[in-house]
């Protein structure tokens, strides 16, 4: 079993659930050393004083905030000990909001919540909190940081995700590249086709068809190295031909969308290969007088934080 990472108890009224956190996620990479061809040692790293060039001791070693041309202030332990916050082993579920309507892009790690001693206060939240399509949401402190959580259930359950602030999210309206949406024209024809074209690559999510094939390929390379073989690859997919004509492209796309699904209806997730068939539907269709469907401004939508 995974070592725990926080243990203590979930909060909502007068009920605390104690409980154990582990991570929910084990994130697979490889990692190199760096060597020394002549002699194959670890390349190793020293903190040192860039003018004098000599190694600086821990000891000497302190924190600073960088104010611009060469100023810094300097903080010590003591001097942010007063901010550090209180340690806690509860979660204090504040409250229960609609799960829709925290933004994605707030949540953070996830960690499994494991029952500790008492499974039946576990339980009961759980399950009052299945089909109710609510979190929790609170605060907890977790090695000398405070984090703000959301808690879910999938009926047995229970899962944590940290969440990050809200002032952390970067604003879309302070992203000058999305400016370049307003005022770009879209015809009916060239949305009716990109909406079947979602329509007909559209399935249900089934996680389990997509592996990191990077990791994969390295991992490999590594094994026929490693047993003194050369790796053999394969030849790489011609490129993409660049898009000359959205509405042309759009047509030949969601035709062949439209045709991988009649031919594999269980398995319409397959992106589908672009074919020499395609390619000359492409070119037809671009000769289309249907084509050229007077476009139309797209209007301007409220943004939301992001």
């Amino acid at each position: 079993m995974p070592r725990p990472v926080w243990t203590g108890a979930i909060s909502f009224g007068m009920v605390a659930i104690p409980i154990r956190l582990v991570p929910a996620v084990r994130k697979k990479s490889i990692s190199f050393n760096q060597l020394d061809d002549r002699n194959m040692a670890r390349i190793r790293y020293r903190k040192v004083n860039e003018e004098s060039g000599e190694e600086v001791p821990s000891e000497n070693i302190v924190k600073g905030y960088d104010l611009g041309g060469g100023s810094y202030v300097t903080l010590t332990d003591d001097d942010l000990a007063p901010l550090q916050p209180v340690k806690s082993k509860e979660i204090d579920l504040e409250t229960f909001v609609p799960e829709v309507d925290v933004n994605p892009l707030m949540f953070d790690s996830s960690y499994l919540v494991l029952p500790d001693k008492n499974a039946k206060p576990y339980a009961l939240l759980a399950d009052a909190m299945a089909g109710s399509g609510r979190v929790g949401i609170g605060r907890f402190v977790m090695r000398q940081k405070e984090y703000l959580a959301a808690i879910r259930s999938d009926g047995s359950h229970l899962t944590l995700s940290t969440l990050v602030f809200p002032d952390e999210l970067v604003e879309p309206a302070s992203i000058e590249e999305f400016e370049e949406l307003e005022g770009v024209e879209i015809s009916d024809k060239e949305l009716k086709m990109a909406q079947g074209l979602v329509e007909a690559l559209s399935d249900d999510f089934q996680p389990e068809q997509y592996t990191d094939e990077y990791r994969a390929g390295v991992e490999k390379v590594i094994e026929e190295k490693a047993a003194g073989r050369t790796p053999v690859f394969e030849a790489e997919a011609a490129p993409r031909a660049a898009v000359i004509d959205l509405a042309a492209a759009l047509k030949a796309s969601l035709a062949e969308a439209r045709a991988a699904k009649e031919r594999h209806p269980s398995a319409t997730s397959a992106k589908p290969a672009r074919s020499s068939r395609a390619k000359k539907a492409a070119a037809a269709a671009a000769s289309d007088d249907d084509a050229d469907a007077t476009p139309k401004a797209r209007k301007p939508r409220a943004r939301k934080s992001a």
